[in-house]
């Protein structure tokens, strides 16, 4: 059902169905197979505003749904859903179990958690059960806060299942060379079997994704064989940051316009 959202909604909003991602094929594959014949420990690293957290979070919520659909969507309805629903910010707290579920989860956020946290985690979370997901977000946080050693052990003797995100960076070397980075330590990346990286989308997927969304959220687009081309160039074709122009539309008579793609202060895109 079509609802116009707010502009704080649209910067929050989170996929409810894999058709609402654009690009990222190779991520939704896994994640699938992932649905049908278990997870493991998966590494997802990606530029910034290419949609980690938010294939990782549909992803959980989909394994972790009690009746979930014949096309691998979240039912949307029962509890762990429900729970689930909305962002990163629906789990307060470093630790949450998850029941009623056939898993637990067990998201942490590893740009606060202390290390106290971190030495108690194996009786907070149940790391002796292959059935419990934990959830590292911005897992290169811990080597700059020097508590990846606290973590590499647990990861080793657990039987539960790690999933990971962290941002790809690419730094320039001499002579024009340049290599991507995620921040890790080798010890960390080798407890990770499936490294995945997301990408943007082609032109012609995020064309069809930004008119989706805006005919969902009520949103009018201007000129739009002007206003989308100006939108994508401007973006580097990060839905994240997309989201922030669809969110500026919505603030001002819901119309997304080539003037205001062409003026909006996007800032740099990292």
């Amino acid at each position: 059902m079509k609802r116009p959202l707010t502009p704080r909604e649209i910067q929050r909003w989170y996929p409810e169905r894999w058709s609402e991602i654009a690009g990222n094929a190779k991520v939704i594959e896994a994640w699938w197979n992932f649905l049908v014949y278990g997870p493991c420990n998966v590494l997802i690293t990606g530029p910034s505003r290419t949609c980690k957290t938010r294939l990782i979070t549909l992803g959980i919520r989909t394994l972790l749904c009690n009746r979930r659909e014949a096309d691998q969507n979240p039912c949307g309805q029962c509890s762990p859903c429900k729970l689930l629903a909305g962002s990163w910010d629906s789990c307060t707290g470093v630790f949450r179990g998850l029941w009623r579920s056939e898993y637990s989860y067990y998201p942490i956020d590893c740009e606060k958690v202390t290390a106290d946290e971190l030495r108690c985690l194996h009786k907070e979370a149940e790391l002796h059960s292959e059935r419990s997901i934990i959830y590292l977000d911005e897992v290169a946080a811990l080597r700059r806060r020097e508590l990846e050693p606290l973590l590499l052990k647990q990861v080793d003797e657990s039987r539960a299942t790690w999933i990971a995100s962290a941002i790809a960076v690419r730094k320039r070397l001499r002579r024009g060379r340049t290599r991507v980075t995620e921040g890790l330590s080798v010890p960390m990346q080798g407890r990770f079997g499936m490294k995945l990286g997301t990408s943007v989308p082609s032109e012609t997927e995020l064309t069809q994704w930004i008119r989706d969304r805006c005919d969902q959220w009520c949103l009018d687009i201007v000129e739009p064989d002007r206003t989308v081309p100006i939108v994508m160039k401007r973006t580097g074709l990060r839905v994240g940051y997309v989201l922030h122009f669809l969110a500026d539309a919505a603030a001002r008579g819901r119309k997304l316009t080539p003037d205001r793609a062409e003026e909006f202060n996007l800032g740099p895109v990292d």
